[in-house]
């Protein structure tokens, strides 16, 4: 977890990453949906939930899923264990590596 809104959050993961020699390629971003709903959480159109999926690339051809989940200030991580979804252990390893710094905890989800 990292204790910033999910946009710093993914900001720093990103960077993290590519700095590693991954590639990062945004694949959706909850703030960005075109309609508002109500927070299942607070129960208003405005909170600052917000859900960011990144698809990173290493060497292999098929990516990780990670998932960004920022609620109330603070940003969880996971990556996707979902059957064809789990990426290699290489890559999976990898992103453990990159984000250690930021004292991030990967969750499989």
């Amino acid at each position: 977890m990292l204790r910033c809104r999910c946009d710093t959050a993914v900001t720093e993961i990103t960077e993290a990453l590519e700095n590693a020699g991954l590639r990062v390629m945004p694949s959706f971003d909850s703030s960005l949906a075109s309609s508002p709903t109500t927070c299942p959480r607070h129960g208003t159109e405005q909170c600052d939930c917000q859900i960011v999926i990144l698809l990173v690339y290493g060497a292999d051809e098929r990516p990780a899923t990670l998932m960004a989940h920022g609620q109330d200030g603070e940003t969880w991580i996971s990556i996707a264990s979902a059957p064809g979804q789990r990426p290699s252990s290489g890559l999976e390893t990898a992103i453990k590596r990159a984000l250690s710094p930021l004292s991030v905890t990967v969750m499989a989800e």
